[in-house]
């Protein structure tokens, strides 16, 4: 279930120092999945602090895994009128309600982000879109989210071009959570 876009650390995330060491493991449940998961403690040797790694297909802070926020975008994508009624959203509507208004406000903060790593790897590319400039209400929340994802699956594609010339078999949501933990220092839902 771990995949090549997992956020293993090179670098200490309080004092950027290169030398880290394992510091044991915690079990943690993802939903929808019962069993749990190890999550893996790192320890820095400079400034003696510890960090958790978690992999790409689990939210931080979160009880349940990156495949949940997915059908949830996919269901308020698809069928904006009555995606609350979808049968793949398992999660309470208050809480979708909350993730999609804080997923919202993280596309319209990423979306430079993915801008620029698509420009470096494909710079002929044309990323000039009215909804990058359209303001925050969860009015345009669909036009937002929907942006975020083409961009975020062509740079997605680009990337694994750039890894490998087979079929891309890794979710995009988990890349999507890697790619901006990565670059903005917040994975996905987290403010």
């Amino acid at each position: 279930m771990v995949s090549r876009y997992d956020l293993y650390l090179k670098v200490c995330p309080f004092c950027d120092h290169t030398h880290l060491i394992r510091w044991g493991y915690y079990k943690r449940c993802a939903l929808p999945v019962k069993d749990s998961i190890r999550i893996q403690r790192i320890r820095c040797q400079n400034c003696y602090r510890t960090t958790n790694v978690l992999p790409s297909f689990l939210l931080a802070r979160r009880g349940y895994a990156v495949g949940i926020l997915k059908d949830l975008v996919i269901a308020f994508i698809n069928q904006p009128h009555d995606w609350s009624k979808s049968a793949d959203i398992i999660i309470d509507i208050s809480t979708a309600y909350r993730w999609l208004r804080t997923l919202t406000q993280q596309a319209q903060q990423a979306l430079p982000a993915i801008r620029k790593a698509l420009l470096t790897i494909k710079p002929e590319h044309p990323l000039i879109d009215l909804t990058d400039t359209l303001p925050q209400p969860l009015t345009v929340s669909r036009v937002v989210l929907k942006r975020l994802l083409a961009l975020a699956e062509q740079l997605f594609k680009a990337a694994v071009c750039l890894v490998e010339n087979n079929r891309p078999q890794h979710e995009l949501f988990c890349f999507l959570n890697y790619f901006l933990t990565s670059q903005t220092g917040k994975a996905l839902l987290v403010c």
